[in-house]
C-alpha cells in the first residue's frame, strides 16, 4: 500500500504543477470499480487471481479546450482473489495486489456542438508492481515483489456537467512478464473535476 501512496502522490505532483502552469486544460480524474482477471491470470488452480476485486484510480488529464486528443497521467490499484481464497483452497487470505502508473493518449470522438456525451479511447504504457498480499502468505513470498513494463488500452464515455464530469471506462491491462503475461479488465465509474 505505500508503493501505492507514492504513486499517488507523484500523481497530485505532476498534476499540481500542471494545473498552475495550465489551469484551463487540466482536469483531475478519480474513479473507482471492480477488476477483472483474464487469460492465464484467470486460472483455476495454481495460486492465479481466480475472482475479481476492487479498483482505484487517481490521476491528471490534459485536454486542451477545442482538440480531440491528449495526455493523461495515472496511477491504479487493484486486487485480485487467489484460488486459495475460496472453501475449495482452504479459504485463506491470499491475494494478488496491482500497482501500476500509466501514461495515456486519450482520443475523444468528435460529437455535435454542445453534445455532453463524449465517448473516447485510451491506450499507453505503463509501469506494474505486483505481489502476493493477505495474513496467509508466507513471509518470503508477501515480500517478493515484480516490477514491469505493460501495455493498456480501453473505451469510456464521459457525461460532461460544467466543471464535473461523470465517466464509465474499461481498460484491458497487459504486464509483460517473464513468463506468461498477466491480464486483467478494470471497469470503474468516476468524476472529472476542473477544465
Amino acid at each position: 500500500m505505500r508503493a501505492f501512496a507514492r504513486v499517488c502522490a507523484v500523481v497530485a505532483l505532476l498534476s499540481g504543477v500542471a494545473s498552475a502552469s495550465l489551469p484551463a486544460q487540466v482536469r483531475g480524474v478519480v474513479g473507482a470499480g471492480l477488476s477483472f482477471p483474464m487469460g492465464d491470470f484467470a486460472a483455476d488452480a495454481g495460486g492465479q487471481a481466480q475472482s475479481g476485486g476492487g479498483t482505484a484510480m487517481l490521476g491528471a488529464e490534459w485536454l486542451p479546450a477545442g482538440e480531440e486528443f491528449g495526455v493523461r497521467l495515472d496511477g491504479n490499484w487493484a486486487q485480485f482473489c487467489t484460488s486459495a481464497c475460496d472453501a475449495s483452497g482452504g479459504s485463506l487470505d491470499v491475494k494478488w495486489q496491482v500497482l501500476n502508473a500509466n501514461l495515456n493518449g486519450v482520443l475523444q470522438f468528435p460529437m455535435r456542438e454542445g453534445a455532453r456525451l463524449h465517448p473516447y479511447v485510451l491506450a499507453g504504457v505503463g509501469v506494474y508492481n505486483y505481489k502476493l498480499r493477505g495474513n496467509d502468505v508466507p513471509t518470503a513470498v508477501s515480500d517478493a515483489d515484480k516490477t514491469k513494463f505493460g501495455l493498456n488500452g480501453g473505451l469510456g464515455l464521459n457525461f460532461e456537467l460544467g466543471q464535473l464530469g461523470l465517466f464509465v471506462e474499461g481498460r484491458f491491462h497487459t504486464i509483460l512478464t517473464d513468463a506468461k503475461d498477466i491480464q486483467y479488465l478494470p471497469m470503474m465509474v468516476g468524476l472529472r473535476f476542473g477544465r
